[in-house]
């Protein structure tokens, strides 16, 4: 399967995410990361990040047209 540019950036800013929100940011507000919070948050940024993506398509077709 290929994925087109948008989907592949959605996709990336997806992981960044979560990363950031589900492991770094509570680390450093003392907080514990469980299994629920890891469930909960790949559907959330998975889903997030293709609407991310999909609402750059605008931004990738300016730029490839100039």
């Amino acid at each position: 399967m290929k994925f087109q540019k948008w989907q592949k950036i959605g996709l990336a800013w997806a992981l960044w995410m979560f990363v950031i929100m589900t492991f770094v940011w509570p680390y450093f507000d003392n907080e514990k990361v469980t299994l629920k919070d890891v469930l909960i948050g790949i559907p959330f940024w998975l889903i997030a990040g293709l609407i991310f993506g999909w609402t750059q398509r605008k931004n990738l077709k300016e730029k490839k047209e100039n």
